[in-house]
C-alpha cells in the first residue's frame, strides 16, 4: 500500500470530505450477508456468555462504564511532541477524524467509539477497529469502524484477520486490534477476557439469585413461615386448604385455616450466606476491573479496600493511565504507518502530576537549567523573544550569554520584585495549562 513519504505529501493530499464507507470491508460485508449467517464464537467457543455478563450483571457493566467515563471526562488531543512548530492542517484533520470516526454523515462519535472499544476489550478480551483509507489522497486514513468480536476470525492459511466465514481479509494497516494478551502459546492471537477469571463468581451469584427467587415465588406464602395443621385433621381438609393457598399466588393478607397454626421465623444462616455470596461476587468483579468501590456507587459504613478515598483515586488513576496507553499505542502505531508524526492522546485528569510538573519547572528556571521557551513548548505555547536565555533569579537579572554579553542589562530589584516575578510566571503557566 502506498503511504505518505514526506510531511509535505501529507499536507498537500488531504481529502476535503471523508467518505470511509466507500472503502469499508465491514459495510460491504453487512450488505452481502445477513446477521444470522455469522458464527458467534471466539477460539471455537461462543461469546454469548460474555455478552450476558455485560448485559445482566450490574457490576460488570458499571465497571466498564466507569472506565469509559474516566477516559472521556477530559477528551483527547492531537499533537507532535517531536516538532516545535505545529502543522495545524494535519492536526485539524486528525482531530476531525477522531471526532467523527465514521464520517460526517454517520452517527458514530469519539465517545460512542470508546464506549464500544472498552467493554469489548474488557469483556470479550478483544476489540477490533477497521481503518479505512482514501484511495485518491495517497491512502490517507479517513475513517474508523468498530467491528464486534463475534464477526472476526483469524485465517491461519494467510496469517491475517478476516470477517468470519468469508473471504474478506484485512491487511495489517486496515485493522487495529486492542486486546488483553495471553501468556500461553495456544490461541495467542486472541485476547483473554476478564470474565473468564470471574466466571465462577458470577455463576454462583446467578444460581443463588435463582434459588432465592424460586423460594420467594412459593405460591404466595412467606418462605420464613411455617404452617402447622392439627394431626387429627382429616387429609381431605388439609388438601383443600393447600389447594386454596395455591390459587392465591403472591397475595399478601390473612391466612385463615381450620385446625392450623402459622409461625413466623427469622432469617436463617442460609439467607445470610446468600447475602455474603452476593457481596463476595461483587468485590471480586470490581477488584478484577481495578475500580474503587466508591466509583461504582458502593456506600457502606466500613471502608472497602485499603487506604482513603484519595489514595484509591490515585491508584485508579494509574489503572486509567494504563488503559489509555494501550488504546493510544494501537491508534498511533496505525497513524505512523501512514506517515503521520502527530500522535493521538487521551487527556487524563491528574492535578497532582500537574502540580509536581509546575514545581519542577519552577526549580529548573530558578537554577538556570532550562529556558522559558522550553517550558512554553511543553504546553503548546508560542515562544517569546526573551525566552531563550536562562533566568538568574538569585541576582534578579537575565543571565549573560556569549551572544548578548554586552547587551545584557541588569534588572534593578524593587520592593517585592522577586514575588512579582514568580507570580507572573506562575500565572502565565497556569493559563497555558487550564
Amino acid at each position: 500500500m502506498g503511504i505518505i513519504d514526506t510531511i509535505k505529501g501529507v499536507t498537500s493530499h488531504l481529502p476535503g470530505i471523508r467518505r470511509p464507507e466507500r472503502y469499508s470491508l465491514y459495510d460491504m460485508f453487512m450488505e452481502e450477508y445477513a446477521w444470522a449467517l455469522t458464527t458467534p464464537d471466539k477460539h471455537m467457543g461462543k461469546l454469548q456468555t460474555y455478552y450476558d455478563a455485560f448485559d445482566q450483571n450490574v457490576w460488570v457493566r458499571r465497571c466498564c462504564m466507569v472506565t469509559c467515563d474516566e477516559m472521556l471526562s477530559e477528551g483527547f488531543k492531537i499533537n507532535n511532541p517531536n516538532k516545535d512548530q505545529v502543522n495545524y492542517e494535519r492536526v485539524n484533520y486528525l482531530t476531525d477524524l477522531f471526532n467523527a470516526p465514521a464520517g460526517k454523515y454517520a452517527e458514530e462519535t469519539f465517545s460512542s467509539m470508546i464506549k464500544q472499544i472498552v467493554p469489548s476489550w474488557k469483556v470479550t478480551g478483544d476489540a477490533f477497529i477497521e481503518v479505512n483509507h482514501d484511495k485518491v489522497f495517497d491512502n490517507v486514513p479517513n475513517g474508523f469502524k468498530f467491528i464486534p468480536t463475534e464477526l472476526m476470525g483469524f485465517n491461519h492459511d494467510v496469517g491475517a484477520w478476516c470477517i468470519r466465514n468469508t473471504n474478506h481479509i484485512f491487511e495489517p494497516e486496515n485493522l487495529i486490534h486492542i486486546y488483553e494478551p495471553k501468556i500461553q502459546i495456544r490461541g495467542s492471537k486472541w485476547g483473554t477476557s476478564l470474565i473468564d477469571t470471574i466466571a465462577q463468581n458470577i455463576t454462583l451469584e446467578v444460581l443463588g439469585m435463582n434459588h432465592n427467587k424460586d423460594i420467594f415465588e412459593n405460591h404466595g406464602l412467606d418462605p420464613r413461615g411455617v404452617l402447622n395443621f392439627d394431626k387429627d385433621l382429616e387429609p381431605n381438609v388439609v388438601k383443600a386448604n393447600i389447594a386454596r393457598l395455591k390459587k392465591q399466588k403472591n397475595k399478601k393478607g390473612l391466612i385463615a385455616v381450620q385446625g392450623g397454626n402459622y409461625q413466623q421465623t427469622n432469617n436463617s444462616n442460609k439467607d445470610m450466606e446468600f447475602l455474603e455470596l452476593i457481596r463476595y461476587s461483587r468485590d471480586c468483579i470490581i477488584t478484577m476491573f481495578g475500580v474503587p468501590p466508591h466509583k461504582v456507587d458502593i456506600i457502606e459504613t466500613a471502608s472497602l479496600g485499603n487506604g482513603t478515598g484519595e489514595s484509591q483515586d490515585k491508584n485508579f488513576g494509574k489503572v486509567i493511565n494504563s488503559n489509555c496507553k494501550v488504546i493510544e499505542d494501537a491508534f498511533n502505531k496505525n497513524l505512523g504507518r501512514s506517515g503521520f508524526e502527530e500522535v493521538f492522546e487521551i487527556i487524563r485528569e491528574d492535578h497532582e502530576n500537574k502540580l509536581n510538573r509546575a514545581e519542577i519547572e519552577d526549580k529548573k528556571l530558578r537554577n538556570g537549567t532550562t529556558f522559558i521557551n522550553e517550558v512554553r513548548t511543553g504546553y503548546g505555547l508560542e515562544p517569546v523573544d526573551w525566552g531563550n536565555v536562562p533566568m538568574n533569579y538569585s541576582q534578579y537579572a537575565i543571565a549573560a550569554s556569549p551572544e548578548n554579553l554586552d547587551q545584557s542589562v541588569l534588572i534593578t530589584p524593587q520592593d517585592n520584585t522577586e514575588k512579582d516575578l514568580q507570580k507572573s510566571i506562575i500565572l502565565e503557566r497556569l493559563q497555558g495549562m487550564y
